[in-house]
């Protein structure tokens, strides 16, 4: 762009500087002398004719200089008026013409650059853009999907807490259940060792004086018979003199004592029967607990594995889209460069091909004018 400018500004310059010389030359103070100058050299000498032919070609090309505004030909113009040979002349007109054509194909090349490099530009800030705007709504869904995921997993933490409280008080009450039957248990089996002895202390008189014990579904009564005679005691005198013991009462205390024990005995069987059953109902109630406890731990363990992911994605994404922004920021950048090496062949293109064509026509006649002249055929 620098290359640019400063070419153009000299090529300004030398524009400015054809345009005063075309005025100089073309005055009508220039014009008089000339045409004072013509009349002393054909006074002067037979050259003077030669010199006359010269002045009518330089005017001739001048005019075709101010016409064109071609600053080339008035320096042709002035070469010629100088005595310069018609052979240097169209050689120099013809450099000119290359040089205007090399000019045209690089001020071509250059807008064909700008436009490539505008539209080059334009599609990558183009895609920039898109891929941004991608990248901010995948964020976006990534980060609604993490807030649900973390409010389910918090929901399931509260799920799990409950689940292992309900399993610990489970817990407590089936141990506080099995101290109580095992207790129960200890004691009754203690109640039933003690009767046991005193059955053994009660019978253990009358097995060591064989005395048989009555039968124990023998009703006795409480105490012995009175006699009408409320006053008078009752008789004392029984039919064999041998004791016997009062074998029907301790029958009784037996009896009593037995199905005290068998009672107990019942009792600790049904005990038995009743944990048995708790028990049971404990391991269902506590497989149940831990089927939810295990399907939700699963689920909590499923969900942080999907909010790792969500969250690495989101952190890639916006990695992603960052180095995306700094492109857009970078093609910003190159679209400003671009602006001021383009901008001016957006503007100058068009009038620089038509002056370049106005020039190209200007030397094009010149040149034809020339090699008339030399041919013998001046117009």
């Amino acid at each position: 762009a620098e290359e640019w400018s400063q070419r153009t500004q000299l090529r300004t310059m030398e524009l400015q500087g054809v345009a005063e010389a075309i005025k100089i030359l073309t005055s009508e103070d220039a014009r008089d002398t000339f045409q004072k100058s013509v009349t002393t050299l054909v006074q002067v000498s037979s050259r003077s004719s030669v010199s006359t032919e010269l002045l009518s070609r330089s005017a001739k090309l001048a005019g075709l200089a101010r016409k064109y505004h071609n600053i080339g030909l008035a320096q042709i113009a002035v070469q010629l008026k100088s005595g310069g040979h018609f052979d240097k002349v169209i050689a120099a007109i013809d450099k000119m013409m290359e040089v205007l054509r090399v000019e045209e194909q690089d001020d071509i090349a250059h807008r064909d650059r700008c436009q490539n490099a505008e539209g080059k530009n334009a599609n990558d800030m183009e895609d920039l853009g898109h891929a941004i705007n991608k990248a901010e709504k995948n964020i976006k869904r990534s980060e609604d999907r993490a807030g649900q995921l973390k409010i389910d997993i918090d929901g399931l933490k509260d799920a799990i807490k409950k689940t292992e409280t309900e399993m610990a008080e489970l817990l407590d009450l089936r141990n506080t259940d099995v101290a109580d039957f095992r207790q129960a248990v200890k004691d009754d089996t203690q109640a039933v060792a003690i009767l046991e002895e005193a059955i053994v202390a009660l019978t253990r008189f009358y097995d060591k004086n064989k005395i048989e014990l009555g039968l124990v579904s023998k009703r006795q009564e409480p105490g012995p018979k009175y006699t009408i005679d409320q006053d008078k005691a009752p008789e004392t005198v029984w039919d064999n003199a041998e004791y016997k013991g009062r074998s029907s009462e301790t029958t009784g205390i037996v009896a009593i004592v037995e199905m005290i024990k068998e009672d107990l005995q019942k009792e600790i069987k049904e005990a038995k029967a009743d944990d048995a059953t708790s028990q049971a109902q404990y391991e269902k109630e506590r497989g149940a607990l831990q089927e939810t406890l295990d399907a939700d731990l699963a689920l909590k363990l499923a969900k942080e594995k999907e909010l790792n992911e969500v969250e690495t994605n989101i952190a890639e994404t916006e990695e992603h889209r960052d180095a995306k922004s700094a492109d857009l920021s970078a093609e910003n950048k190159l679209k400003a460069s671009i602006t001021g090496d383009c901008s001016w062949v957006k503007t100058n293109f068009e009038s620089r091909r038509q002056k370049r064509k106005a020039e190209m026509d200007g030397l094009v006649e010149a040149k034809s004018y020339l090699a008339g002249v030399e041919a013998g055929e001046e117009v």
